[in-house]
């Protein structure tokens, strides 16, 4: 961008180009270019329209390509896939990602899709140019923010196996994120593994007030159900199964909730139907067996928790059997 009055020469291997007042874009990648977008530039003697573009030294010009269209969307793994539309003539793309006054990422794109990683925590922006048949780009994009979430995604891929590592990533997380309800359901998790329940209700809580989501909702009511909350924990289940009946973990979650408060043979209806749905849901044989046994038939319960073992060597499932008579 420039606004500047004061006279300005730039010399490049291919000639002089003069800017005033101008928004234009010099690049080089073996041949120098630029792009005109607003103002006046002279390239040598000659002026170049706005709007247009030239390739230095060759006398080629073209106008320019109008702006593409820029979408980002979150992957699974902390990733950010930039969806890239049009426009016609479009041969390629370029994206730029940056935050602040900070370019962070230029990239030359060949297809529709460019996969970002994140880098840090904070609010980016993404704007894509359009380049022609003869590589100038065109017009960009309008800036299109969306949010690294770098510590999120660090000290989710820590769970289950090491909670207390994951808790100062989702910690960082949620300090500059604070409406992050994914990032409070994680950190909420983390202390739940590492038995601070205490502290994991009012995480998890917070979470749900931002996003009632179901998988948040199952890792709170397990919570509940852990502190002898039962109550609570069964009309959280239900809640889950009104919004998304094949929710196999809440299923199995409230025939659990339901052994420990007497109602064995609800709790068995649940857990064959975990079974039926899918045969290697881990513990769904041992919680049937444990309502098979409350209902008197201890064969079958041996079998499931025998056939339990085989598929997930469990030291509870383990030591349940050997005090059985």
């Amino acid at each position: 961008m420039r606004e500047a009055p004061v006279p300005l020469t730039l010399s490049t291997p291919e000639g002089e180009v003069r800017p005033t007042g101008t928004h234009l874009r010099l690049y080089r990648e073996g041949e120098g270019r630029v792009s005109l977008y607003r103002g006046r530039v002279a390239l040598g003697k000659e002026p170049l329209p706005q709007g247009e573009g030239a390739l230095l030294g060759q006398g080629v010009r073209r106008k320019l390509l109008p702006a593409p269209l820029v979408r980002p969307v979150p992957g699974a793994e902390g990733e950010v896939v930039f969806r890239l539309l049009g426009p016609e003539g479009a041969k390629g793309f370029r994206v730029e990602v940056g935050s602040g006054d900070r370019i962070l990422l230029s990239a030359k794109v060949q297809g529709t899709a460019f996969t970002y990683r994140p880098q840090a925590d904070r609010v980016s922006q993404v704007r894509a140019f359009a380049w022609d048949e003869v590589g100038l780009e065109g017009y960009p994009s309008d800036p299109v923010s969306f949010r690294e979430r770098f510590s999120f995604y660090e000290g989710k891929k820590r769970l289950p196996q090491d909670p207390g590592g994951a808790e100062a990533f989702l910690r960082r997380a949620v300090a500059v994120f604070p409406d992050d309800a994914e990032a409070l359901g994680e950190l909420a998790f983390s202390l739940y593994l590492q038995g601070r329940h205490g502290e994991a209700k009012p995480l998890y809580e917070r979470a749900l007030a931002l996003l009632d989501a179901p998988d948040i909702r199952v890792r709170y009511a397990r919570l509940l159900y852990h502190m002898g909350r039962h109550g609570e924990a069964e009309e959280s289940y239900r809640q889950v199964l009104l919004q998304d009946p094949g929710n196999l973990d809440a299923r199995w979650g409230l025939a659990e909730v339901l052994l420990a408060l007497g109602r064995a043979g609800e709790a068995e209806l649940l857990a064959r139907q975990v079974l039926a749905l899918k045969p290697d849901y881990p513990l769904a044989r041992f919680t049937l067996a444990k309502a098979l046994l409350e209902r008197g038939k201890a064969e079958e319960a041996r079998r499931l928790l025998l056939e339990e073992l085989k598929i997930n060597p469990d030291p509870e499932v383990r030591a349940f059997l050997e005090r059985l008579p």
